[in-house]
């Protein structure tokens, strides 16, 4: 019996060593790969400001009983304002609404050079622009989102029409309505900061101004303009 019982326990181990070598020589599954699951960081409401740079051309038309003087000159100037909107994400998209208000100092000018109006001018002057826009962007990693956006602009502007003297004679000042497309990077630095670099393109259209005397006759100014902005701003977003 004790020699029965010691087969027995001799006959499992090696079983036992069989299979345990049988399994080291099957191949490895490999680990399955690391897929990337998006955070919802991006949903919420956000407050900031802005800063940069803005520039464009100005094609300005002046007509009168000498002619016609017109062209166009590319100008640039100073950006800056503030903006507020809400996000809210699914998966690595991310939908929004923003508005974005910002004052440049932005103007151009056209002086007639010959005729009876010679020495009359026309400026166009460019204060602030607001951006409506809703955006749709796609969260790259949990930090990093990039954006696309477009939406209708308003922009508050004059168009002055002055004599030699330097005097306004005619002015036309008012809000123009017009559209914008754009697009940017947000880098979420802190749970409620992110910071961004973003650039946007905006029309406006065309607009006039007009001046009559009975001894000079009518000259009339129009004027057509666009808007580039390059911004870099802060975001706040609270934490409820």
């Amino acid at each position: 019996m004790r020699i029965f019982g010691l087969a027995s326990l001799t006959a499992s181990f090696l079983s036992a060593a069989s299979m345990t070598a049988l399994a080291a020589d099957l191949p490895v599954r490999p680990a399955p790969p690391v897929v990337y699951t998006p955070v919802s960081l991006w949903t919420g409401c956000y407050l900031g400001g802005n800063l940069g740079g803005s520039w464009g051309s100005g094609d300005l038309t002046i007509t009168g009983s000498g002619g016609t003087v017109s062209g166009s000159r590319g100008n640039s100037g100073f950006a800056g304002g503030g903006q507020i909107g809400c996000d809210w994400q699914t998966g690595a998209f991310v939908f929004g609404i923003r508005n974005m208000a910002d004052w440049s100092n932005r103007s151009s000018t056209r002086v007639v050079q010959g005729g009876p109006f010679t020495g009359f001018g026309a400026t166009l002057e460019n204060n602030w622009v607001d951006l409506l826009t809703g955006r749709i962007g796609w969260a790259a990693s949990p930090q990093w989102l990039l954006y696309f956006q477009g939406g209708p602009a308003w922009r508050e502007s004059s168009l002055r029409i002055v004599n030699p003297a330097g005097v306004d004679v005619s002015s036309s000042s008012r809000t123009r309505t017009g559209w914008t497309i754009g697009g940017g990077a947000e880098w979420k630095f802190a749970q409620n900061w992110s910071t961004f670099l973003e650039y946007d393109f905006a029309d406006f259209g065309n607009r006039t101004a007009v001046f009559s005397t009975p001894a000079l006759g009518t000259v009339s100014a129009s004027a057509k303009s666009n808007t580039s902005l390059f911004l870099i701003g802060l975001n706040w977003r609270p934490t409820f």
